[in-house]
């Protein structure tokens, strides 16, 4: 006890509250979802199944400056509203970003594919996306190969916030 009689915190008992507050700062700072609307083409589209209807969907993120694409299946209740999408055709999508605790990085969602709602499986592995960017490689002032990058640059996250992971 000091001199004026207060009780004094142990110094393990500062840091683990010291460490808990950090703690809970850090998960906060994952924060809540993020909404964003973009638009996006429609690579390609196949339903399949007669009693419950799949749908297959592939888009191209049309504002990002790399080959950002976003490969979902969907099932029986978008199949009937997703009927109506051609390949080529530019519609507005709606994306969610949130971070994912149980892997440890964000994910994006997308929601709303111009007048369909979209629900996602998060565990089915035929839902994915890929991120490319392709420069040609000279030598010589001629063209001799391509480089491609698979990582999300600076540039891209910044027109595409979305596509953030970490």
């Amino acid at each position: 006890m000091p001199v004026d009689g207060a009780p004094v915190a142990m110094p393990g008992l500062r840091l683990a509250t010291w460490l808990l507050g950090a703690a809970c700062l850090t998960l906060a700072c994952k924060g809540k979802p993020q909404r964003f609307t973009t638009t996006v083409e429609v690579m390609q589209v196949r339903t399949f199944g007669t009693t419950s209807k799949l749908t297959d969907v592939e888009l191209k993120y049309a504002q990002c400056p790399a080959d950002a694409r976003q490969i979902m299946r969907l099932g029986k209740d978008f199949s009937a509203c997703g009927q109506e999408l051609k390949t080529g055709e530019k519609l507005k999508a709606d994306v969610v970003l949130s971070w994912n605790r149980e892997r440890g990085f964000y994910r994006n969602e997308v929601v709303r594919l111009g007048k369909c709602d979209v629900q996602l499986d998060p565990k089915d592995e035929a839902n994915y996306q890929s991120v490319e960017a392709c420069s040609d490689v000279k030598a010589s002032g001629m063209v001799v190969g391509v480089r491609c990058d698979r990582g999300r640059s600076e540039e891209l996250l910044a027109k595409c916030p979305w596509l953030r992971r970490d």
